[in-house]
């Protein structure tokens, strides 16, 4: 069972590109679907070579069952899965994709087993027909080759009791390197399981990151819009301190010629007041 990189999926009308700074992700394998085939001429998702991507279900792994473009130049010029059309399935359902996977393999490894065994007891029974057609053989012959006949026949049971003991060797490496055999297929499978809840939680940190820096720029843009506010404002006090300050030269202008005029008036009243006196 194999597994591949989840590559983010996007829509809009305009043409999507593959980067080519990545390195091109391995297609998996598909299943037929006449749901979703043929040229993605509707989703605009083209490749590195320029062209429209093609339509596929994906049938392997933990992704089996979404839907992916992927380029459509056949042999070692393919760029590989372009796009993919869903989004990753939720964390119950990749494990038991991932144990529905598992199972199948342990059933292709038994059905192989099975048919090496097979195989094994068909050499057996051959091996053992081939021994008694030799007995039987020899059983027909004259009395007077029966001792080289016994001869033979030992020579030839020793060489079937030996091809047995290497037969019975042979099952028990063969045994082991299946043992070991699944043991690796587990370990890398776990590990490209583990592989996968690893970048996925990171592809999840990112999106966070992704959303807590928009808001930031939003909050950025927000306090702008408020110093430019505030800078208005300012601006308008500083225009009102202005005329507030020329409208208090003027006044203090008229109470200098209010306090002139209130002197002059004191000195002819005092003046009045002394011919007054005179009188």
């Amino acid at each position: 069972m194999v597994s591949w990189s989840d590559g983010e999926s996007t829509e809009g009308s305009a043409a999507q590109y593959i980067s080519s700074d990545d390195s091109p992700l391995k297609i998996p394998a598909t299943i037929d679907d006449p749901s979703f085939e043929g040229l993605a001429d509707d989703l605009n998702v083209i490749c590195e070579h320029g062209n429209l991507g093609r339509k596929y279900v994906a049938f392997e792994g933990i992704s089996t069952g979404r839907r992916f473009i992927a380029c459509v130049t056949e042999g070692v010029g393919n760029c590989g899965l372009v796009q993919w059309v869903d989004e990753h399935w939720p964390e119950h359902l990749q494990n038991a994709i991932h144990k529905l996977w598992l199972m199948y393999d342990h059933s292709q490894h038994n059905n192989k087993m099975a048919c090496q065994k097979k195989e094994l007891h068909e050499t057996y029974e051959k091996l053992v027909e081939d021994v008694n057609n030799l007995l039987d053989y020899k059983d027909s012959q004259p009395e007077v080759n029966q001792k080289n006949d016994a001869e033979n026949i030992s020579v030839s049971v020793e060489s079937s009791m030996t091809k047995d003991a290497e037969i019975k060797k042979l099952k028990v490496v063969v045994v082991q390197l299946k043992q070991i055999h699944v043991a690796q297929a587990n370990v890398i499978r776990n590990l490209k399981f583990n592989h996968l809840k690893e970048k996925e939680k990171l592809s999840s940190n990112k999106r966070m990151l992704e959303i807590c820096y928009a808001d930031l720029k939003k909050e950025k843009d927000d306090l702008k819009k408020e110093k430019d506010k505030l800078d208005c404002c300012i601006a308008e006090l500083m225009k009102l301190k202005e005329k507030l300050t020329m409208e208090k030269s003027t006044l203090a202008s008229c109470i200098v010629e209010l306090k002139t005029a209130g002197d002059s008036n004191k000195r002819k009243l005092h003046q009045i007041k002394t011919i007054c006196d005179e009188d």
